[in-house]
């Protein structure tokens, strides 16, 4: 098997030490993040607030919670439109008529007030299998939004653990809805079960897989929404035996063209026994990019 290059620790910590007022005993199902203003902001899959962190990763005055609390349901992903001033939240799933599922995209402007929602025009046959992650691109005075597949093919099951089928979806804004437009397949080469985030920044791609515990990088052409190259993967750093030590990671975002943040989502005891693997998740974590 070919030796795969090794992402370099900078930092990390729980993101319950750098909430202030709430209890270590709390769940931070971490399950995206986006870099803005020297900060990270983190959303959950178990709760409809977003965390906003400072890049130091200390405890900080501006650290804290923020948003609507009262719902039934949390966020996979997060992005932000710099020309219209608003976070664009991804909501994985809704059920729609029938057994089917939507996923939508809630808005809040800079003060985190909700402002609308848009229903994602895509369907799912599974609740907990949607989309991982969404960015947002501006392009000829139009939003559109890239969204990342979950399970391969976009399918759930067994169907979606078998690698190779990487999608990511384009959608175009409309005035209720985001449209879909066009499938952008991942390079087939890719060994991922399952996507967990994507980030993109000027043509760089990050998208991180948590079963296969492993980053890649891939250069997007925006002209014509193809892939420019196979990319390069990453691992993220194993323990001395070779065994997954970043088994829940969930976002990732483009801190500079070598440096990414990463967040990870709460062990699951029922399919991840390795109680080790707690000590590494519901956490922010900072990695080098080896050259």
């Amino acid at each position: 098997m070919v030796s795969l290059p090794t992402l370099k620790l900078v930092c990390e910590r729980k993101i319950c030490d750098l909430m202030p007022c709430h209890r270590a005993t709390e769940r931070w199902e971490a399950s995206g993040v986006l870099v803005k203003d020297r900060h990270y902001f983190v959303v959950f899959d178990d709760r409809r607030e977003i965390a906003r962190i400072a890049d130091e990763l200390q405890p900080d005055d501006t650290n804290g919670l923020f948003g609507m609390s009262l719902a039934d349901y949390g966020y996979e992903g997060i992005t932000y439109n710099t020309s219209k001033q608003r976070f664009y939240l991804l909501v994985e799933a809704r059920k729609q008529t029938g057994s089917s599922y939507k996923a939508s995209i809630v808005e809040y402007n800079d003060d985190f007030s909700y402002l609308k929602d848009r229903t994602i025009d895509f369907t799912f046959e599974h609740s907990n299998k949607g989309f991982e992650a969404v960015v947002h691109v501006r392009r000829n005075s139009e939003d559109y939004l890239l969204a990342l597949c979950e399970g391969n093919e976009c399918k759930g099951g067994d169907e979606g653990r078998k690698p190779g089928g990487g999608r990511v979806l384009l959608f175009e804004k409309k005035k209720n809805r985001w449209l879909h437009s066009r499938t952008v397949a991942l390079p087939s080469s890719l060994p991922f079960v399952d996507y967990s985030g994507m980030s993109l920044d000027s043509g760089r791609v990050a998208i991180v897989s948590q079963v296969n515990s492993m980053l890649w990088v891939g250069h997007l052409d925006e002209a014509d929404w193809t892939w420019r190259n196979e990319g390069q993967l990453y691992e993220f750093p194993r323990c001395i035996n070779g065994a997954i030590q970043y088994g829940n990671i969930e976002g990732v975002g483009w801190i500079t063209p070598t440096r990414i943040v990463t967040v990870s989502d709460r062990r699951k005891k029922k399919n991840q026994p390795d109680k080790e693997l707690s000590e590494k998740d519901q956490s922010v974590h900072i990695f080098e990019i080896p050259s």
